[in-house]
């Protein structure tokens, strides 16, 4: 089976998934509105559409990472003051553990994120794929496809 374009669909869908981990953003948008808008085999909607929102998920999951050590912060911050105390945290080390535990959640959620971005590129050439509960839901219910 060949797309629009002349390329082979496993091919296209591999291409989908690597622009997805190297290409950023904006060229993976481009890219999976090409293919929602011109290519009508599903194999390969349902994989730019997976590698989309693999990388919206990561990007959400990351900055919520990013996030919560100011929450936890203000959290520490007024409960010190509260009781009185001088220093919300007694020492920068324990502001330096708190920081570094998300920063290694972070690095957890990017490196999940390649390896499954490669492991679906790798299977995208042999026109399989592996099942996503979160990801495939989401994209069978705006897509109003039948599981």
């Amino acid at each position: 089976m060949k797309s629009k374009l002349g390329i082979h669909i496993g091919f296209f869908a591999c291409i989908c998934f690597l622009v997805a981990q190297f290409g950023g953003l904006t060229p993976l948008a481009l890219l999976v509105g090409y293919v929602l808008i011109c290519e009508e085999n599903d194999f390969l909607r349902m994989s730019a559409l997976k590698a989309l929102m693999i990388v919206l998920c990561a990007s959400v999951l990351n900055w919520l990472i990013g996030v919560l050590p100011d929450i936890v912060f203000e959290l520490f911050d007024r409960l010190s003051r509260l009781f009185g105390a001088d220093t919300p945290f007694g020492s920068l080390s324990a502001i330096n553990k708190i920081e570094q535990f998300f920063n290694f959640l972070s690095w957890i959620v990017s490196t999940c994120k390649a390896v499954l971005l490669m492991l679906l590129a790798f299977l995208a050439c042999r026109i399989k794929t592996v099942r996503l509960p979160l990801v495939d839901n989401l994209i069978d219910k705006f897509t109003k496809r039948e599981q």
